[in-house]
């Protein structure tokens, strides 16, 4: 076989592109102007000068009263969540308004920090009788702002809900667990016979956490936690993506390797790629909504560019588990439920272009279990431009894949830690809805090298041990892995 980056080269050079193109429309560029509003302020962008935070979010220094925000495309109210769980304002929004927010910079006044953090709308802040500031988010006029937004520390936590396992083996006592105070048994996960718990509270979800861990060594209770949603795709004008030269085939037995992309719901793709996708399973209803295309439609043309890298024919297939819902997070829970159900339906390349700076026992359980099995489990590294540990990634079990630009070093963005056991291109261009689109990020690098492992090993009945050392050898970073 030719050697992997020379199979590598036409991909590349739409991939190279997409990364020029990011540096270009990069929202921290004073090159970029802000869409026109029609509404008053016009949010400003930061000079390339001031630089990001490492996680994303928005943080407040009350002693000096100073902002500082890394904010990679989201909607406005969830940065208003963020913002009102850092200041302890009140928050109001006009309702159904709808902006999305890119912002980097640090220790900025109130003046200055709110016009990034409102996406191009306008906004009013006053300080009520109580002396507690107030801020209200509008398109028409201060008045129409009339939904309260909630506060979201954004910490991943989901205060009120368990996930309880045996670390024995031995299923939990589901009628134990039915009697705990506040309790809802609202899922099960057969793969590893764990329960997901909601409670009326955040104190009764502790207090059955603390309950449980006395009563038994043998259960192991964890919160479920939050996968946000990666960052927004940029849309650019003048660029068009390469055509996909890959056919697909049917084996002679009609088996086929099946990846499964575990992401929000792929919208319709142009029917080159579609041919390669099989119909969505909604764990979670609901699809997002929005102009330009969802991560799940991103990643799913991501994987099968890198199909078309291994191989001009293939008879690999992407099964995609829509986890996201309509939402903007999916969850541990409902990630490890795509993982199980992935693997009971025959996929044995499992995509996971997600992930959390927090640990989960049961999602590493789940992933331990599908591996023992003989599944890859393709993680993304993570966006933070840091060595910390990003999971699923970190786990030995997967294989993590961190994202390299134009001249093969690694992205400002991507994650350089221990754990990382391979590198490739982490940006792409996608076509949708009549406008391109650059999508950027090790999402991208990891559905690329999941594409890559489909087209290297289309007969489902081979094992993946060697495709996996394969892919470490042809495009490494450092040596040696572990949380």
């Amino acid at each position: 076989m030719k050697d992997m980056w020379a199979l590598l080269q036409i991909p590349i050079a739409l991939l190279v592109a997409g990364c020029l193109l990011v540096v270009r429309a990069d929202p921290t560029s004073p090159k970029v102007a802000t869409p026109p509003t029609t509404h008053g302020v016009k949010a400003t962008r930061p000079t390339a000068e001031s630089p990001a935070t490492e996680r994303p979010g928005v943080r407040w220094d009350a002693a000096s009263d100073r902002y500082e925000a890394s904010i990679p495309g989201w909607t406005v109210q969830r940065v208003l969540s963020r913002l009102r769980a850092q200041t302890g304002w009140r928050i109001w929004i006009e309702e159904g308004v709808q902006a999305q927010v890119r912002a980097r910079f640090r220790r900025l006044p109130a003046r200055e920090a709110l016009p990034r953090l409102v996406g191009g709308l306008n906004y009013s802040l006053t300080t009520g009788t109580d002396g507690r500031r107030e801020l209200k988010v509008f398109a028409t006029q201060a008045r129409s702002s009339t939904r309260e937004i909630p506060a979201d520390a954004g910490d991943g936590t989901i205060g009120d809900e368990l996930i309880v396992r045996s670390t024995s083996g031995t299923p939990p006592d589901r009628a134990r667990l039915a009697r705990l105070k506040g309790a809802s048994i609202v899922g099960t996960n057969l793969l590893t016979g764990a329960y997901r718990l909601r409670f009326g509270s955040e104190t009764e979800a502790e207090e059955a956490r603390k309950a449980l861990a006395a009563e038994s060594g043998d259960l192991e209770a964890e919160n479920n936690q939050r996968f946000e949603a990666p960052e927004a795709p940029v849309a650019v004008d003048g660029v068009a993506a390469p055509p996909l030269r890959l056919s697909a085939t049917v084996r002679p037995d009609g088996t086929r390797r099946m990846i499964a992309l575990i992401d929000s719901a792929p919208q319709p793709l142009a029917p080159e790629f579609q041919a390669f996708l099989l119909p969505t399973v909604d764990l979670v209803p609901g699809a997002g909504s929005g102009t330009g295309p969802s991560h799940g439609t991103s990643m799913a043309e991501a994987m099968v560019r890198g199909l078309g890298a291994g191989a001009s024919e293939t008879s690999t297939r992407i099964q995609p588990y829509n986890v996201y819902g309509a939402g903007e997070s999916a969850s541990t829970w409902d990630v490890a439920a795509g993982i199980a159900r992935a693997a009971q339906e025959g996929a044995t390349i499992i995509n996971l272009s997600l992930g959390s700076p927090q640990d989960s026992p049961h999602l590493r359980a789940v992933i331990r279990q599908v591996t023992d099995q003989g599944a890859l489990v393709v993680a993304a590294a993570g966006n933070n431009g840091s060595t910390e540990s990003f999971f699923p990634a970190a786990y030995d079990e997967a294989l993590a894949v961190t994202a390299v630009g134009r001249s093969g070093q690694l992205t400002p963005y991507a994650n350089r830690g221990t754990f990382v056991d391979l590198a490739v291109p982490g940006s792409t261009v996608v076509e949708t809805g009549g406008r391109t689109w650059v999508v950027q990020g090790t999402s991208v690098s990891a559905a690329y090298a999941s594409g890559l492992a489909g087209a290297l090993a289309q007969n489902p009945q081979a094992p993946l041990g060697p495709v996996r050392s394969r892919l470490i050898e042809s495009f490494p970073v450092q040596p040696g892995k572990g949380p």
